[in-house]
């Protein structure tokens, strides 16, 4: 009896230990950036932009530049195979604190998307569903077979939802803004990414705007995967259209093809960290 109580001892100790971790605000492990107040009072990077800057546990400021670097070394460092935070939605991975957030970002099949159309509240695991029934007022394009989609997209809109009935995809044509004398499109997908093998890759087409002479402009390159769409646009790998494409109702022919295609590692370690990019400037923009 003794040496049972002696084996359940250190599992127990190590479920204490584990709360260390946790944010005593969500309760969650704590993910990215950690900050303290000046007692030394730890709160995760997300519930510091609800708290107001006071800490919850003194009421002393929390300034954002102190990081608790202690802490942040200890999470890199920590063994533990932990849970996918989608586990309840049907995920039965455990990973490593250090592959957990990318797994969950990108690669977690059972990863809730967000709805791009604001006001709305959804998020789940049926996007492609939702928008086609509760949406189907609203500007989108379906998929033509396995070729490509073709619309026009209007100056006006931020982005265009591409909808993709065989693999039951969403797709959205971005429409930055932010470029001098023209506007920026470019691809990317809300959901998880495809197989460990396998990129997304898209070609884009704009057609001249009925102007003799006029050529038309074209790219291509890997689609990111998201789960959500919090307004940010890509400062890279992106078609720039000139002003004078845009017909006179504002308007611009668009042709989009994606398809699936297979890599090596190196490509898949490359791609990896552009979408890392794209979360952390997705994270940034969304903690506004």
């Amino acid at each position: 009896m003794v040496k049972s109580k002696e084996k359940d001892r250190p599992a127990r100790k190590s479920m204490e230990e584990l709360d260390a971790f946790e944010c005593p605000i969500c309760l969650s492990l704590f993910q990215g950036p950690i900050f303290q107040c000046k007692n030394g009072h730890v709160v995760c990077d997300a519930c510091r932009v609800h708290i107001h800057g006071t800490c919850p546990s003194c009421r002393e400021p929390v300034v954002g530049d102190i990081r608790c670097r202690g802490l942040e070394n200890a999470m890199a460092s920590l063994a533990l195979a932990l849970p996918c935070s989608f586990r309840s939605h049907g995920c039965t991975e455990l990973l490593m604190h250090t592959e957990r957030r990318h797994h969950e970002a990108f690669l977690c099949q059972h990863a809730p998307s967000k709805c791009p159309f604001q006001g709305c509240p959804y998020s789940g695991l049926l996007l492609y569903d939702h928008i086609h029934d509760a949406h189907s007022c609203l500007d989108y394009e379906v998929r033509f077979g396995r070729s490509a989609w073709r619309g026009s997209l209007h100056r006006s809109r931020p982005f265009k939802v591409l909808l993709d009935p065989v693999d039951r995809r969403v797709f959205l044509l971005l429409n930055g803004g932010d470029i001098r004398s023209g506007r920026s499109l470019s691809v990317v997908c809300l959901g998880p990414r495809p197989a460990a093998n396998q990129l997304l890759e898209y070609k884009l087409k704009v057609c001249g705007a009925g102007k003799p002479g006029s050529l038309s402009l074209s790219a291509s390159g890997s689609v990111p995967c998201m789960r959500s769409w919090a307004g940010q646009y890509p400062t890279d790998e992106f078609l720039f259209v000139p002003d004078a494409y845009w017909t006179f109702f504002n308007s611009i022919n668009a042709n989009v093809h994606v398809q699936s295609s297979t890599v090596n590692n190196a490509l898949v370690f490359v791609f990896s960290a552009t979408m890392a990019v794209m979360l952390a400037l997705a994270l940034k923009t969304s903690s506004r």
